[in-house]
């Protein structure tokens, strides 16, 4: 697990920022101040563009990465396959996980909260709003999720940079669209870095993991 730390630190140093970020916005402000300035600071531009950036949260997306890696594996990349499997493996634990919280908790959303409260509220039209499962943001969770599958696994660290951002954005636009709080933001993050990593070193310890075979690939 150090070892993986060192080798990306500069990936894991941008994400602890965001999270004592967040983590300081949360002690200095109310859940309903933070939800209300991000929502208040509206565009028809930003309206646009948060709900194309949400988007790349959708679990579907999973399947664009997967079928790149299939597409590649029969085409006679057969070094793609352990990256398929360990892409497979961290998508189904996310969505367990993910699933399993929101159940358990089942915590209002802004919507829910706020929606006789008298207040202004900023909705994207045709957007749908959710009521409940607040917690943890499953936008977030995949976001994040892809971002440190992508930093581990590709030669090339600019994906995984790339996907960092997005995630941030991802996280950002759940509370702009009104769909999330930045707690629920917050837990998605960490949550889903603790998950692609615990795997990492739970499938890493077998002989025969995807994770060892990756490692021999690189």
């Amino acid at each position: 697990m150090l070892k993986i730390l060192r080798n990306h630190r500069a990936f894991f140093i941008l994400f602890f920022l965001w999270l004592i970020i967040l983590a300081c916005l949360q002690i200095a402000f109310s859940p309903t101040e933070m939800t209300f300035w991000v929502n208040r600071h509206h565009s028809p531009s930003l309206d646009t563009f948060f709900w194309l950036i949400t988007l790349l949260g959708e679990d579907g997306f999973w399947l664009i990465p997967l079928l790149v890696y299939l597409y590649q594996y029969f085409s006679g990349k057969k070094d793609v396959k352990n990256k398929a499997i360990m892409l497979i493996i961290i998508w189904i634990t996310k969505g367990i996980i993910s699933v399993g919280l929101k159940n358990i908790f089942n915590l209002p959303r802004p919507m829910e909260v706020y929606e006789n409260s008298g207040r202004a509220i900023h909705l994207v039209r045709g957007l749908e709003i959710h009521h409940w499962q607040s917690f943890p943001s499953g936008h977030t969770f995949t976001g994040f999720a892809f971002a440190c599958f992508f930093m581990l696994v590709a030669r090339n660290n600019a994906l995984g940079f790339l996907w960092l951002g997005l995630a941030m954005l991802i996280g950002y636009s759940r509370v702009y669209l009104f769909q999330h709080f930045p707690r629920d933001v917050f837990a998605g993050s960490i949550l889903s870095v603790a998950v692609v990593l615990g795997i990492m070193l739970i499938v890493g310890r077998t002989s025969r993991s995807p994770l060892k075979q990756l490692r021999k690939e690189e």
